[in-house]
Order: structure tokens, then C-alpha cells, then sequence
């Protein structure tokens, strides 16, 4: 059986969707910003304990993880600028690209789930932890990841929508070579609850007049 997904046409039920995007696309950036003004600040802190204190020994997976996670934040501002920007300028190509991100992202957050849950079983296996403490960050892990994942879902559905919306305000031309006559289909929505209106437009060369 065949089944649509959902066209939202207010974001969180209340806001118009593509102003409610962008603010969300805002936020977003704000978090992303200041994830990375303090992982660079750590890093940074990281690098100077190792140079001037001769006790303090570089862990080299810590730095690893640090590095891979600040490239990431780097690539989440940038696909975030481009989010905002065709938001405004309601360009699709962007809005699709961010589309396309925020799925992979989606992905990788459900996968960072699993890993921290088999991770977390496997400490408490070589009994590094007790099983109190064990079920704490197993639900505290599921909770926190889930909750992002249901929202990058609900993003992901925002961003189709509106990506829906702005193929429906589109242009056909059609060109009859025969009689060498245009005939251009508008599409215009009109507003949330009416459907498109089509307008029909027939040009003809001077010389059929």
C-alpha cells in the first residue's frame, strides 16, 4: 500500500513555513556558532597544556574526535548559510541541498544512537560501570538522541514542504512549432487553504494577426 508523506503548511502549527525556517534556520546557526567558539577554545587549551606542562601527555583520540567535530561544525554553518540564504531568496536548489544534508544528518544521529547504546553495554560488560549507573546513561543516551532525531524529522518535513510550495509558484511555456504560437501556463498559489490558480497566456507571431 502506498502512502504520501505529510505537506505541512505551518511550521509548529502556528508560524507561516517559510518564516518559520528561517528562524529556525537562525537558531540553528547561533548553536552552531557557539558549539564552535567553545570546542576551538578547548582545543586551544588542549594544545597549550600539552606545550608548556611536560606532565600533561596529548591523547591523541581525544584530539581526533575534537578535530573531526569541529570540521563538522564548520560544515554545519556553512550548509546553515546556504539554508538561509535560499530561504530568503526562496531558491530550491539550495533549500534542497540543505534538504539532502539534513537527512544524512538525520542518519548519522540514529547511528551515534546505536553506537553510544552498544558502547555503553559494552563498559558495563567488562564491568567498568554498575548497572544503576548503566541504565542512567542508557536512558538518558536514548532520550537526548531521539528527541534529536524527531526533530531533524520534523525539519526534514518543513523543508519538503516548503520546497513543495515553491514548485507550485512555477512557469510552463509551450510552443506550438506548427502554427508557431506560445502558449505560457502560469501557476500561482493563492493561499494555504485554495488550490492553484492557472492563468493562460496566448502569443502569436505579427504575421498570424
Amino acid at each position: 500500500m502506498r502512502t504520501e508523506l505529510p505537506v505541512c503548511k505551518r511550521c509548529c502549527f502556528c508560524l507561516p513555513l517559510r518564516y518559520g525556517l528561517i528562524t529556525w534556520g537562525y537558531i540553528r546557526l547561533g548553536l552552531s556558532t557557539f558549539l564552535f567558539v567553545a570546542m576551538s577554545i578547548a582545543f586551544y587549551w588542549m594544545i597549550e597544556m600539552v606545550m608548556n606542562e611536560e606532565s600533561v601527555t596529548l591523547n591523541t583520540s581525544h584530539a581526533v574526535i575534537l578535530v573531526v567535530l569541529l570540521l563538522l561544525t564548520i560544515i554545519d554553518i556553512v550548509l546553515n548559510i546556504v539554508f538561509l540564504t535560499g530561504g530568503h531568496k526562496k531558491n530550491m536548489k539550495m533549500l534542497r541541498a540543505y534538504y539532502i544534508y539534513s537527512f544524512i544528518l538525520c542518519t548519522l544521529t540514529f547511528l551515534m544512537w546505536i553506537a553510544s547504546v552498544v558502547s555503553t553495554f559494552l563498559e558495563f560488560r567488562i564491568g567498568e560501570i554498575d548497572i544503576t549507573f548503566h541504565l542512567y546513561i542508557v536512558l538518558v543516551d536514548t532520550a537526548t538522541l531521539l528527541a534529536l532525531v524527531l526533530a531533524q524529522i520534523f525539519v526534514l518535513l518543513l523543508v519538503r514542504s516548503e520546497i513543495i510550495k515553491l514548485r507550485s509558484q512555477c512557469e510552463f511555456r509551450f510552443v506550438n512549432n506548427a502554427a508557431e504560437a506560445q502558449c505560457t501556463l502560469k501557476c500561482e498559489q493563492l493561499n494555504e487553504e485554495e488550490g492553484p490558480e492557472y492563468t493562460y497566456e496566448r502569443y502569436e507571431p505579427e504575421e498570424n494577426k
